[in-house]
């Protein structure tokens, strides 16, 4: 039998909260300016409801707030400052068989000027083309203009002011059967319909933001994902920085080097917060930064990040390193997922107004998130995640009575002296050992390790 303890720590003194925030909002900052722009043309006859898709797409209301700059006769640029994007808007588009080639010509020449600057960050990089789903055709001279501009760039077809959603699946039926240059056909009510006791909720919008998502070059996907309205998608490309973050942590638990993985972790930490707050698009301040971290390394996180901590000081026993690396860098990813996951939440909260600046500072608030952060720290002692590691039949348990405190004092007291002031002791136990007994056999039953 082979037994894993575990202990507390504390996080070193070293760290100033107040600094990290600084760095944080700096991080933050220049994160949005390498963002650069997503541009994507609207396009659609006059009542087909895109500036009603236009708000419900992105962060704010764009149709409204956003600066609506002429370009050319029939196009206006919208566009805002906090937003990373650019909607060349078709202004009052009416196609005929006499406007169709100016307008045509027009989007054309708008895209390929945006390729002659050669400026990426003005590229034009897709086409929505809006039509009403009420109207039941989809005119020649626009079938024309999205074949022809299809060659340029994607371009997506937007059945607008669905309504009756059979109705409209037929409508793109039939519009399939046109078959045009289009990458997709997505369905969409753009806002919820009330009509006395008629009430139908809105939906398509974010299937259509993941639909333009896998269009677009990887290069604006970070600036897509922030622009954007989808929760779903912010979460998801979350979840890959996390598991990044998760990766690097890994590997700097792995060094050998004595209380070091404690602070090489903070700063890959907070270059995950920083990430996750560009993906989300949240307005920070110096008081919102201090006070999440105050949270996460400062109180409840700093008593479970420490635990690590001491762990890497029997880095220093030999014959220990491997599987000490190996244990500590547990400790280190689970707590990095945790951080990760309760950064989500709170920067969800904060976008839907679920939570505001006041709830960082509040009882009830921190209450809260401190609540959600031990639910993920509690996964440090999952019995799926020991397994993942230790194989075999490892499991979590809260005693054990295989060896005294006075044998692990003796292990542990040529260099780590402090080993009395630890309680809540808990331990993994891996029966039967597993095929590197030899490894373990080492550790001399007892390895500490971080609660």
């Amino acid at each position: 039998m082979t037994i894993v303890k575990f202990f507390t720590s504390t996080i070193p003194k070293a760290v100033n909260i107040a600094e990290l925030a600084m760095q944080c909002l700096e991080k933050i900052n220049e994160g949005e300016e390498n963002l650069g722009h997503v541009n994507i043309i609207i396009a659609g006859k006059t009542g087909v409801g895109k500036s009603t898709l236009i708000n419900a797409a992105f962060r704010e209301n764009l149709a409204e707030t956003g600066i609506g700059l002429p370009v050319t006769r029939s196009c206006n640029v919208i566009e805002s400052n906090n937003i990373p994007i650019r909607i060349y808007d078709t202004v009052g588009l009416e196609l005929t068989e006499k406007t169709k080639n100016e307008t045509i010509q027009n989007i054309h020449d708008l895209i390929e000027t945006k390729i002659n600057q050669g400026d990426h960050d003005q590229f034009i990089h897709c086409m929505w083309y809006c039509v009403n789903s009420t109207s039941d055709r989809l005119e020649k001279p626009e079938q024309e203009l999205i074949n022809k501009i299809a060659v340029k760039i994607p371009v997506i077809l937007v059945i607008t002011k669905s309504y009756l959603k059979k109705h409209s699946k037929k409508f793109a039926d039939v519009l399939k059967k046109y078959n045009l240059d289009t990458k997709d056909i997505s369905i969409v009510l753009a806002q919820d319909y009330n009509e006395e006791d008629f009430n139908i909720e809105a939906y398509g919008v974010e299937e259509l933001l993941e639909k333009t998502f896998e269009i677009l070059p990887e290069t604006v996907h970070d600036a897509w994902i922030n622009a954007q309205s989808s929760l779903k998608l912010k979460h998801n490309q979350s979840m890959q920085i996390i598991k990044q973050t998760v990766l690097a942590a890994f590997g700097s638990a792995m060094i050998p080097i004595p209380v070091a993985d404690a602070l090489m972790l903070i700063p890959i930490q907070v270059a995950m917060f920083t990430r996750i707050t560009n993906i989300y698009g949240v307005e920070m301040t110096r008081n919102k930064m201090t006070r999440i971290l105050f949270i996460m390394l400062g109180t409840t996180g700093a008593a479970t990040a420490g635990k690590f901590l001491a762990s890497s000081l029997l880095k220093f026993i030999p014959g220990l390193n491997f599987v000490d690396g190996v244990i500590n860098s547990v400790a280190a990813t689970s707590i990095t997922f945790a951080f990760g996951m309760t950064y989500i939440y709170i920067m969800e909260s904060l976008l839907t107004g679920a939570m505001t600046e006041n709830d960082l500072v509040s009882d009830e608030g921190l209450n809260k998130i401190k609540s959600i952060l031990n639910e993920n720290l509690k996964k440090i002692y999952d019995n799926d995640l020991v397994k993942k590691f230790f194989g075999g039949n490892a499991k979590v348990t809260n005693t054990t009575k295989e060896i005294s405190e006075e044998e692990f004092d003796r292990l542990t007291s040529e260099t780590f002296d402090e080993s009395k002031k630890f309680s809540h002791q808990k331990y993994i136990i891996i029966d039967p050992p597993p095929k590197s007994e030899n490894i373990f056999s080492r550790i001399k039953k007892f390895l500490p390790f971080g609660r």
